[in-house]
């Protein structure tokens, strides 16, 4: 039996901050880190899927059934990963060339999470009612009526639309370098050398104009999936709540079946939403192009382009998808026979 008379146990010591930060400051820091690591290895996907998108397809086709074994008989690009593979084997940089534009990518990230950050606490703060005022915040939906649930998923979207206008706007200078880095891969040039130098010669060359080159697309991108998520979201689960899943007799299960229920709704809105938003982020990128001097910014790449009005209209036949998948990428434009005999994508202008 224990000593009534022992000493309780000393507490253990408060951990130091780190750099002084609060604990939530020190969580969001750990996380950009996190989110920073992950993008380091997706990021060859980036840069594979930049080059799509400038309709940069040096790769011999392949034919097959638009369904792998069924289906009518189609010529398909390599498929992403093909696509990196082939890239690096055929560049003097070997395998370091997926990395290009890096750098920026990262930075380009910092900026949107700290921005998102901090515009969320300013809107909190100084604007709590834009959008509305804060009701049934955290309130089950099953408890509200559709006005009510309405009226939340309205007032987080104008919220959410504000703080994303504002995020890309500060990240788009990192992410113009960034393209441009990548872009300059397509003639063999080496203009735009890192973020520092890239940033001083958009400036130089364009002004500061240049930094925003191709930013009203990825608006246009990013608010139609944040209005989109909203109100496919809540069509959703206002659907859910009528459709009694939580209301059998086993009440512990019903209840998991609708959390998740939930869950799915929240893990398929994005790729429902994403193919409307899709076409605006190829123009923002051939967009981020225009002016920079690029050979992929001239004829026979690319005509010019008085807006990315003109672009949208350019790309609408067949260029509006491009490196939309990562696999079975059929080439439903023009195709050229190579000097090797192979047969290639003919996205240029003029042959």
């Amino acid at each position: 039996m224990a000593d009534a008379g022992a000493a309780p146990a000393a507490a253990a010591p408060e951990r130091e901050p780190i750099l002084g930060m609060d604990v939530e400051e020190e969580k969001f820091l750990k996380e950009t880190a996190a989110k920073i690591a992950v993008s380091s290895v997706t990021h060859p996907l980036l840069a594979t899927k930049t080059l799509m998108q400038l309709g940069h397809e040096p790769f011999s086709l392949s034919t097959g059934k638009t369904l792998i074994v069924a289906g009518r008989n189609a010529y398909f690009l390599p498929n992403a990963f093909s696509y990196a593979k082939q890239l690096a084997e055929t560049h003097p940089a070997g395998w370091a060339v997926l990395m290009t534009g890096f750098d920026s990518a990262a930075l380009a990230l910092i900026a949107g999470r700290y921005t998102t950050r901090w515009a969320t606490k300013y809107l909190d703060t100084h604007f709590a009612e834009m959008g509305g005022k804060a009701e049934h915040e955290g309130e089950d939906e099953r408890k509200l009526t559709d006005q009510q649930s309405f009226r939340r998923m309205l007032r987080a979207a104008i919220r959410d639309s504000t703080v994303r206008t504002v995020a890309v706007f500060v990240a788009r200078p990192f992410t113009v370098v960034c393209i441009r880095q990548i872009a300059q891969l397509i003639g063999g040039e080496g203009k735009y050398l890192n973020v520092a130098q890239g940033l001083r010669v958009i400036l130089t060359e364009e002004g500061l104009g240049g930094l925003f080159s191709g930013v009203i697309p990825q608006l246009c991108a990013e608010l139609i999936m944040v209005w989109g998520c909203h109100m496919v979201t809540y069509a959703a689960e206002r659907a859910l709540t009528r459709s009694g899943i939580d209301q059998g007799d086993d009440k512990e299960k019903a209840e998991k079946d609708y959390k998740e229920a939930q869950r799915l709704i929240g893990l398929f809105t994005p790729h429902i939403v994403s193919p409307f938003s899709y076409p605006y982020s190829v123009v923002s990128t051939v967009m981020a192009c225009v002016g920079s001097g690029l050979v992929v910014s001239f004829l026979p790449y690319n005509p010019t382009f008085n807006n990315w009005q003109d672009c949208y209209e350019y790309l609408r036949p067949h260029g509006l998808k491009r490196g939309a998948r990562l696999f079975l990428r059929e080439q439903t434009g023009a195709v050229s026979v190579g000097m090797d005999k192979q047969l290639y994508a003919s996205n240029k202008h003029f042959a």
